[in-house]
Order: C-alpha cells, then structure tokens, then sequence
C-alpha cells in the first residue's frame, strides 16, 4: 500500500519548495496541494508527460495547477539548473513496472543524479511493482548505456522506485540527502493484481499488460509483429495476417511452460499501426506460475520461433540495433548466429547472481 500519510508527514518536518516527479493519475499532487498549499513550485514527468500524453514538448504551463510542468524527455531528459530554481526538495511519485527499458528508471536516474550535484535532497514515496520479485535476463553492457539501457541491472531487475534510487545513490557513491517512505504491507512476493491499478501510460493499460511488457517488447524492433500497442490487450499478445498460430503455439508450449507462460490463440483487429483494421491471427499470454516466471526467457523463444518458422515476413522493416539497445548488448544476436540458447541463459543467471549482491531489498 502506497503510504501517503508518510509522505506528508515527512514533508511536514520542514517547509523547503516542492518540485515534483509524478503523473497526473497519482493523486498525490492533489494530496500535497491541500496539506500544503503553494508548496509544490513545479512538475516534473516522464517522457509521457505529466497527463499521460507524449508530444507536449520539454516545459509547458500546467494552468490547473498555475506552475511550470516539464516533460522530461528528448533534449531535455534531466532537469536543467532553471527547471529546478527555488526547489529545495523533490519529491520523485512514479509508477514503474520493474523493466530496464521501461522509461521511469531512466528518468529516476537522471533526477537522482542532478540533485545530488545540486544539493537538493529526494524524497521517493515508493510504488509496488507488478512483477514483484521476477528477475530475468540480461545485465547492460556499458557501451550500450541509454535511456533503454540505463543501468547494469537485468532487464527486469526486481526493485521499486525507491529500491532503485537507494540502488543509483549506492552504486554511483553520490553525495544525496535521500529519503524513501517506504509501502505498508507489500513485499517482493506480491504478484498478484492490486486494488485501483492505475495505468502509467497509454501502452500499460492493466496489470497484466504491465507483467507482459517485457515479454512482448521486443516487437518495438521487429514492427512486422503487432502487440496490439495502446489497444485493450496492449502488450499482452503478438499477431499477425501471416502468422502460424498453430504452429508456433505447438513450437513453443514446453518452453513456456517451464517460463511460467501459458497461450491461446486469438483474432483481433487492432486499431493503430501497420495492421489497422485487419483482422490478425495472435496468440495471447497469461503468466500461469507467478513464482517462477520468466519473461525475458520466454520473449527469447517467440523470437526464435518467429525466426525459425517466418523469418522472411518477421524481419520486414526489423531494426536489430533497437533490439541490442533493448537487450543492452549484441548477446542475443550472436547467440542466435552461433551459440546455444542454454549457453544465453546459463550466462544470465550467471550476470543475475552477481547483481545479487548489490541488489536493495528493502522489503525483506
């Protein structure tokens, strides 16, 4: 439960001015606004925008709430010196999802950085993640350091906000005056839906889109496969005219299986990209075994099926250096022209253990 009576509490010990990361279906600024009037001088969101919206530009005038609002995204993903003058506190209130390529890690990480160089202390009120304790694939290799790629964690690395900010401030030895308000009655155990799940962007749109994401994203790389993005089951299913619904579900049951992923085959119509309009053969996942799911390991399989089995129409307008940047290294890609599957996900394991032991749990 997300404790924002914590919050408010901490932010009573002192009066210093408010900048806040958040997104407007939070509630919290609503919450800050009536405790505190006039405190919170400006917003802050990510790349999504404070409303949910992409395309609203760097810094735009919020005339609800009469202050400055900042989108931090494109040219301006860290706030600049002007975005934060008069701020003496921030207060970062994200949901994430527990995946690297996911935009809020990559925004917690710009913003933790800039305040610990300015001087300005952190408070995170942390958010549960959907997947609680799942942690699968690949650690980031540092020549492929982005904004999908923003720190050597696995791709789905198995901490909350506030886990990660403590994580950054660790890591990196920044000089940060940070506070975490930490959940009530959560843990790392939790993967189950929650009461009141509120969708933090269009393309999240349930839960269960939020613990598939990982699972299908590697279909922002390889367009010719559709996942229903923004649509009632974005995320949750890939689809296409000429896909071989049989077939592959056949290719990739015992696989799945053991990656705690079930299938079924499904027509839809999605209503934006390539295939608008058409109806379109997919197959639609569900995580059948919570406690030992695997989805970076399960989107592997669909990607080698789709290869073994469509590789012509699956590889229409492919961006594979997307895919690198997704996966932080080439690995998959070389494993795939000359190694074994086992090797990959030997080696994952491997890099998992290792991040272990620098890893912040602070829900034991």
């Amino acid at each position: 439960m997300i404790n924002y009576e914590g919050l408010l509490t901490t932010l009573a010990h002192d009066d210093a001015p408010l900048g806040l990361l958040t997104m407007q279906a939070s509630g919290t600024m609503g919450r800050i606004a009536k405790r505190f009037p006039g405190r919170v001088k400006a917003l802050f969101s990510t790349g999504h925008g404070f409303a949910g919206v992409k395309g609203v530009g760097a810094s735009a005038w919020d005339s609800f709430w009469n202050m400055p609002s900042h989108a931090l995204c494109g040219d301006h993903r860290r706030p600049t010196k002007e975005m934060l003058s008069g701020i003496g506190r921030m207060v970062v209130d994200l949901c994430d999802i527990g995946v690297r390529c996911y935009p809020v890690l990559a925004t917690i990480k710009d913003v933790v950085e800039v305040c610990a160089e300015e001087g300005i202390p952190v408070t995170v009120l942390d958010h549960e993640v959907p997947m609680g304790g799942v942690m699968d694939g690949p650690m980031r290799k540092l020549s492929y350091a982005s904004a999908l790629a923003p720190l050597n964690v696995p791709l789905c690395y198995s901490m909350t906000p506030g886990e990660c900010a403590t994580w950054i401030k660790n890591a990196e030895g920044l000089d940060l005056d940070l506070t975490v308000i930490r959940l009530k009655e959560w843990s790392h155990m939790v993967h189950e839906p929650w009461p009141n799940f509120v969708p933090p962007c269009t393309e999240i749109t349930t839960w269960d889109s939020a613990v598939l994401y990982p699972l299908t994203v590697f279909t922002d790389a390889y367009p010719a496969i559709d996942c229903d993005r923004c649509g009632p089951l974005s995320r949750r299913l890939i689809g296409a005219p000429w896909m071989d619904t049989r077939g592959l579900i056949a290719d990739l049951a015992p696989g799945l299986d053991s990656c705690g992923v079930s299938m079924c085959p499904y027509r839809y119509t999605p209503a934006i990209g390539r295939y608008k309009g058409f109806h379109l053969n997919g197959i639609l996942f569900s995580v059948s075994r919570p406690n030992g799911y695997y989805p970076v390991t399960a989107a592997v399989l669909v990607y080698t099926a789709l290869l073994q089995r469509h590789s012509k129409m699956f590889c229409m307008g492919a961006n594979p250096d997307l895919l690198d940047r997704i996966f932080g290294s080439t690995e998959l890609r070389d494993t795939i022209r000359g190694g074994t599957l086992d090797e990959l996900f030997q080696n994952w394991i491997e890099q998992q253990d290792e991040f272990m032991k620098t890893r912040v749990d602070l829900y034991k």
